[in-house]
């Protein structure tokens, strides 16, 4: 999947809508922000639509992939925890030189 990414105008329009600051209601930082997506864009594909500070958008990425996750365990999907895959292929990864081997 391709990524979509704002041109310098469509930032400067989103800046200006959120008023120059993160679009978090309680965060006031009007510095280095992030073109992000409302939903994950592996749900809907667009273009980001909104600007948020580093520290909200590593919250808002850890929620996102709990609830990608959640979507993917619900539809039957295999997913698996960490401790599924390790008792599944092994505790170690093997390098790419050792499948060769085989």
């Amino acid at each position: 999947m391709r990524r979509l990414y704002l041109t310098a105008r469509e930032y400067e329009a989103l800046l200006l809508k959120q008023g120059g600051t993160c679009c978090v209601e309680d965060c006031d930082v009007s510095e280095d922000l992030i073109a992000e997506h409302s939903t994950p864009n592996t749900w809907r594909r667009a273009k980001p639509d909104q600007l948020m500070c580093t520290g909200c958008h590593k919250v808002k990425t850890l929620r996102d992939i709990k609830a990608i996750w959640k979507v993917k365990r619900l539809r039957g999907q295999d997913v698996l925890s960490q401790y599924h895959r390790r008792k599944k292929f092994g505790a170690r990864l093997r390098s790419r030189s050792s499948w060769g081997s085989r």
